[in-house]
């Protein structure tokens, strides 16, 4: 059987499981906060290729072996391997996933408006939404010209049928049903990385097989036509700006690695799941793909300029014409799997960002989770179609993703900034968020136009956008102050929703993370509450940045306060984590809905007061998509200790 057709039956088998995804994950949304961010339940092994899905796409499947038939396979490796995995994901492993999972904000946006004001995160999300939408199109697109390449299929046809795949299961099922189908691709594709070198090595033999073969110069040091690319310069390619595009801007500033934090069961899963995530993607952007390049340059150094016509783009469909057709069609599943993976996922972040930024705040404020489900679903298949008819746009697809990425840079800059330093002024994000955005427009604009193309004359815009919208952050941030330079009054009569929350805070729900989801709000109404606690000298935070800053304890003053507010007897643990613990006890697993009429909290509340015993030693955890839940040694003194007393 020909390739193609083998490739048919692993299409069908693939659609047909990611359907049934859909329609199982279905019956796991009861809120909003399930559809977006899977209430918050995903464990770590599943984060890993979550997060791997994201980066394991149809796009670096086809720029990693560019890079070596351009530049070099040492090269090839920094670009995408150290710049992007090493780089990129490492340096959000330890900046920003664990803060971005405390500080309980769904989407970066909703953030923004934490950290600056409502201005700054109205701003960023229309941003986000053709950034998340330019990049959803362009992985399909993408996706479907390398199989119609290939087999011969129609791209129309292609693009129809895999978006009503991926709509059909993600509409249904929201974040679960990507985290679900990302865990499945994420085996299919990392199961690729051996099995194709393997393959390689079989057939051709170790790497002394593309040193005899390689046409020009050393394959170490140099491509296909014996030219490279440098080092440091702000012309692309080089591996200067892929350490500031790959390694920075793609990154820091995109809603989509932020929802895969909001969605994990804790701080320590969002820094371990990207930490190894990283690794994986290394493995196969860093070094199996680059080696790739190698082999197809040494194997058809005919098919390449100068000798040949075939682009360096190319290379990933020439291989494919010379493995064995079962072989070819596993490693063409596993392009159309990484496509789909990394389009859900973006799929989800420019969704999430329409209900929670956009619909939720200004139209249905005060809108419970489970009365948010329809209209997550609505919007969710309004953005699909969106971006499907983005794919039929000539030229569409490439537009917005040159402009996505141009834009994703300023935002990384504001995110950083507002991260680590206190004082970081909303003028100075609103200003530094917004010349830069205009800038790098402009930019792109006369790029795509040829009216005058500064790409070719100066370089790539990432740098020099950087520069300026750090530049005009600075200078801005002269003029405005933080909202966070607060002076300290005390103030002894508090509301009662300030009562409750600094009830919660004595108890040892200190997060930012905790208190938003007991409260069931937007975290930047949680986040006025302590602001306006923190005005009145009751709490105080840990530290002025990283996840201190999201910590809170109360002060002395504030004990005395709430002592004659709420008569609160000092215990190590309150009736709700107690109830739990005896719940856990006699064995019986965590139903929702049962705890939920017996503690009057939410399904999300529930799950932080249970985050909340795990991180004190309490309980562990365990369960692969679901948790499960076991009691300690030290959970059951306290429970004995307490029943004593």
């Amino acid at each position: 059987m020909a390739t193609a057709g083998i490739f048919a039956i692993f299409f069908a088998i693939f659609g047909f499981v990611m359907v049934v995804v859909g329609w199982i994950t279905r019956k796991w949304i009861g809120r909003s906060t399930d559809y977006l961010v899977a209430g918050r339940q995903i464990n770590l092994i599943v984060n890993i290729l979550g997060v791997a899905a994201i980066g394991y796409a149809g796009t670096t499947l086809t720029l990693a072996p560019a890079f070596t038939l351009m530049g070099g396979l040492i090269k090839s490796i920094f670009m995408l391997g150290v710049a992007y995995s090493l780089t990129g994901i490492i340096s959000y492993a330890f900046l920003i996933a664990p803060v971005a999972r405390r500080t309980g904000a769904h989407t970066l946006p909703e953030w923004l408006e934490v950290r600056y004001n409502s201005k700054v995160r109205f701003v960023i999300t229309l941003i986000t939404i053709v950034a998340m939408l330019g990049i959803t199109a362009n992985n399909v697109l993408s996706m479907a010209t390398i199989i119609s390449g290939f087999t011969g299929w129609s791209v129309q046809i292609t693009i129809l049928i895999t978006f009503a795949i991926f709509m059909f299961f993600t509409v249904l099922g929201g974040m679960w049903a990507v985290t679900l189908t990302d865990f499945i691709q994420g085996v299919l594709c990392t199961i690729a990385i051996p099995l194709l070198l393997v393959y390689l090595f079989v057939k051709y033999g170790g790497l002394s097989f593309v040193a005899e073969n390689w046409p020009s110069g050393s394959f170490w040091t140099t491509g296909i036509a014996g030219k490279t690319f440098p080092w440091f310069s702000i012309s692309y390619p080089s591996v200067l700006v892929a350490f500031f595009l790959y390694g920075m801007a793609l990154v820091w500033g995109s809603n989509s690695y932020w929802i895969r934090v909001s969605s994990v069961r804790s701080e320590r899963v969002a820094k371990y799941s990207y930490l190894w995530a990283a690794v994986i993607l290394f493995l196969a952007n860093g070094f199996m793909y680059p080696l790739l390049g190698a082999y197809v340059g040494a194997t058809n150094p005919g098919a390449f300029a100068p000798r040949g016509s075939a682009a360096p783009a190319a290379a990933f469909g020439i291989f494919l014409r010379s493995a064995p057709p079962v072989l070819a069609a596993y490693f063409l599943l596993t392009t159309m799997a990484a496509s789909v993976s990394t389009a859900t996922t973006y799929y989800m972040a420019g969704s999430s960002v329409i209900v929670r930024d956009l619909y939720q705040r200004f139209f249905k404020p005060n809108a419970k989770p489970e009365q948010l489900v329809k209209p997550s679903m609505l919007f969710n298949t309004i953005f699909g179609i969106a971006s499907l008819l983005l794919c039929f746009f000539p030229g569409g697809p490439v537009y917005l993703f040159a402009f996505a990425t141009a834009w994703l840079a300023p935002v990384a800059v504001i995110v950083i900034l507002g991260f680590y330093s206190r004082r970081f002024s909303a003028t100075g994000a609103f200003a530094g968020g917004l010349v830069g955005l205009i800038f790098m427009s402009f930019w792109t604009l006369l790029d795509l136009t040829k009216i005058y193309p500064l790409s070719t004359k100066v370089g790539h815009m990432v740098i020099p956008g950087l520069i300026v919208s750090f530049a005009a952050a600075i200078v801005a941030n002269f003029f405005g102050k933080s909202k966070y330079e607060i002076s300290v009054q005390k103030r002894d009569k508090l509301t009662d929703e300030e009562l409750k929350v600094l009830e919660l805070i004595y108890k040892g729900y200190n997060t930012m993370a905790e208190i938003t989801d007991l409260l069931d709000v937007d975290s930047s109404k949680s986040s006025d509450f302590i602001l306006s606690l923190e005005k009145a000298g009751v709490i105080e935070r840990l530290g002025n940045r990283g996840m201190n800053f999201y910590t809170f304890r109360v002060t002395e003053f504030g004990k005395n306060i709430l002592m004659r507010a709420k008569k609160i007897e000092t215990t190590e643990i309150d009736e709700v984590g107690l109830s739990l613990l005896e719940h856990v006890k006699e064995g019986k697993p965590i139903l929702a809905d049962e705890l939920s009429k017996k503690t009057g909290l939410n399904p999300m509340g529930l799950a932080t007061v249970i985050n909340s015993l795990v991180r004190r030693g309490y309980l562990k955890e365990g369960g692969l998509w679901r948790r499960k839940i076991s009691i300690t040694e030290k959970g059951l003194e306290v429970l004995l200790s307490l029943k004593k007393s």
